[in-house]
Parts: structure tokens; sequence; C-alpha cells
């Protein structure tokens, strides 16, 4: 009896210890949870990027939001879409892992998983609303972007007359330029292309387009590269044509995942607005770098 009383004590105390060491535990790993992170178990997309120890986010080059830092100083990439990127990161306590991804890539990979954000520029449309969430950081217009070589689009001098079926546009597939140009310009004919960039400004210069259309402060990057180059209108910063909200996607289903990453965008919104000025004004002093 007195043996078997040893054993059952001893058997209370091991479990006892092993409650206080499992609470200790869970205690010191919500200890190193960064301050304002959300407690472990409330997102499973947060806790796993904690474990894994990195942020995978989804990148194409689109100036001047995301685009490649040629001044030989600093990060890879710089712009507000990277910024902002840079901010969930250090939120998080983690490092950024970047994953290069396509026009017709950067939003199915987020829905599946393979990067937790794409930070590639992403105009806000209807038809991607409904397969990914989004956080706005920025807001832009388009641009459309003819050669003066080229005798048909130098005689278009309005937006109206460029509802011609006698035009072709090209646009790379899975951009929103894609979507836009044929309800926009419904007369004229449509070349979609398969690639990243800016816009497909190599079909205008193989003639196998008249106009491209771009986000509007690639302005001075295309007029920089190609000196033949004209925009319509004229001063692409006053163009109305389809302004959008810009911003970042993440899978559907996430809501404290996306509202921590909504909460990051509002305390550093200013310096996301400052970031797009300054790369504007970056790319008209420093053409050569860009």
């Amino acid at each position: 009896m007195r043996n078997q009383t040893t054993g059952r004590s001893w058997i209370a105390g091991a479990v006892l210890a092993s409650g206080l060491l499992a609470g200790i535990i869970d205690s010191a790993a919500a200890q190193s949870r960064p301050p304002g992170v959300p407690e472990a178990g409330k997102s499973e997309r947060i806790d796993a990027i904690l474990q894994r120890g990195t942020l995978k986010v989804g990148v194409t080059p689109a100036f001047p939001w995301a685009f490649r830092n040629k001044t030989g100083t600093g990060d890879e990439y710089r712009g507000s879409s990277w910024l902002l990127a840079k901010a969930y990161a250090e939120a998080l306590g983690v490092k950024l892992e970047v994953v290069q991804v396509s026009n017709e890539t950067k939003v199915p990979i987020v829905v599946s998983g393979g990067v937790d954000i794409t930070i590639a520029a992403l105009a806000e449309t209807d038809a991607r609303k409904q397969v990914v969430d989004f956080i706005t950081y920025s807001h832009g217009t388009f641009c459309v972007f003819g050669l003066t070589t080229n005798s048909k689009a130098a005689a278009i001098k309005t937006v109206e007359q460029l509802d011609d079926p006698n035009l072709t546009f090209a646009a790379y597939v899975g951009t929103a330029q894609a979507s836009w140009i044929p309800k926009t310009f419904p007369k004229a004919k449509m070349r979609g292309v398969t690639g990243s960039g800016q816009a497909p400004v190599d079909e205008l210069l193989a003639g196998r387009a008249d106009f491209v259309v771009g986000d509007s402060p690639q302005e001075p990057i295309f007029k920089n590269a190609y000196k033949t180059i004209f925009s319509i209108p004229d001063d692409c910063t006053k163009s109305d044509l389809n302004p959008v909200p810009d911003g970042q996607a993440i899978a559907k289903n996430q809501p404290v995942f996306l509202e921590f990453l909504r909460s990051i965008e509002k305390k550093v919104d200013a310096r996301l607005k400052q970031e797009d000025l300054d790369s504007i004004k970056f790319a008209r002093e420093h053409p050569d770098q860009m």
C-alpha cells in the first residue's frame, strides 16, 4: 500500500511538473512574439510565418511601387510596395523572402499559398476581389503610349480617337491593361502577349501594335528609353484614365492576417505616399539608373 501511494504521488508530481513546464513554454512563446502581433492560434498564416522566420512575397518589378534598385546601394528593390513589405517583416520580426512571379502567376500563386503576399502592384479590379483580399497603399491611372515614327499612331491626338478599328493595342496577358483596353476601346484590335515588365513596348517597335498602355508614373522611363515615344495625354501626370486603387494581395479567408497587415499600412501610409513621389522624382532626375 505504501509503495502504491508513493507511485501515485510520483505520477501526480510528474503530471503537475509537465503542466508547469508546458505553461512556461507557452508563456515564453507568447513573450517571443513581437508587440502587436496576434497571439498564437489566431492566424495560421502568421504562426507559419513566425515558425519559418521569413515573409514570402511575390514580386514582379513595376515602377514606382516595387522596382529594381540600380543605384548599387541599399536593397535590391525600392518603391512604396517594397517599403510596405519591409514594414510587415519588421513588425513580425522576420526576414523578407522574395519569390519572382509573372503577370500570369502573381495572383494564382498567392491563392495557392505559394507566397504569403503578392506585393506586385495590382489594380484592385472587381474580378480580382473575388479571389483575393487587398491592402490598399496607393492609387494610379493609365497613360497610352505610341511611337511618332508610326504615322497611324502619330495622327491620334485625343483619347476619343483611340477607339478605332484601324488601331491595334498590345498588353501583357493577366494585367489590368489587358482587360481594360477592350472595354474602353471596343472598336480597336487587341493583342495579348505573354511576358513581364512595364508594358510590351517591343510590340510597338516591331510594328505589331500601334499603342500600349502603361501606368502613368512610367512616362519618364519610357520617354527616356525610347526617344520617339509619345503619350496620350501629353502629360501623364494629368491623366484621368482608369483611376483605381493599387494594392497588395493575400488569399481570402484570413481576417486576422488581413487586419494586421492593414494596421501596419495605416502606420506607414505617409511614408508610402512620399516614397511614390520620391521615386517619380528620381526617375526624372536619374533616367540612366532606371
